[in-house]
């Protein structure tokens, strides 16, 4: 099926997310932040990307940005836990930086997979060049 890189910091969440998509034929490498992700991003470039939002170091709202000048560029979903700033904020700042599709926490493991399997099926998205200094 498809290689997917997910980053998210709650080690449990991960694992059960990991394991979810693994059943479902996928090649998964997880990493704990975002640092960890794009480092291991650019070691082996994955056809899909999930993160989380919220994290250490480097949250998914930088990464989703480093990651939208990258080639080649990679789908991805971003996610975030309910909080008062998830829904009206993160998720949609997340799509506005290059997010191709947004999860609220809690969701399915079936809402993930579909939304997986749903990603994978459009197009690549298109290369995002750095936007020229103001």
């Amino acid at each position: 099926m498809a290689r997917i890189l997910l980053i998210d910091d709650d080690e449990g969440l991960r694992f059960v997310m990991a394991e979810g998509l693994r059943s479902a034929g996928h090649e998964v490498t997880e990493a704990a932040d975002g640092n960890e992700g794009l480092r291991l991003y650019h070691a082996e470039p994955p056809e899909l990307v999930i993160t989380d939002i919220v994290m250490p170091d480097m949250d998914g709202l930088v990464l989703i940005e480093k990651l939208r000048v990258t080639i080649p560029r990679p789908h991805i979903i971003a996610m975030s836990g309910h909080t008062k700033y998830s829904e009206p904020l993160y998720l949609p700042t997340a799509r506005l930086l290059g997010a191709q599709r947004t999860l609220g926490k809690p969701f399915k493991l079936e809402t993930l997979l579909a939304a997986v399997t749903a990603e994978l099926a459009d197009p690549l998205p298109a290369t995002v060049l750095p936007r020229p200094p103001a």
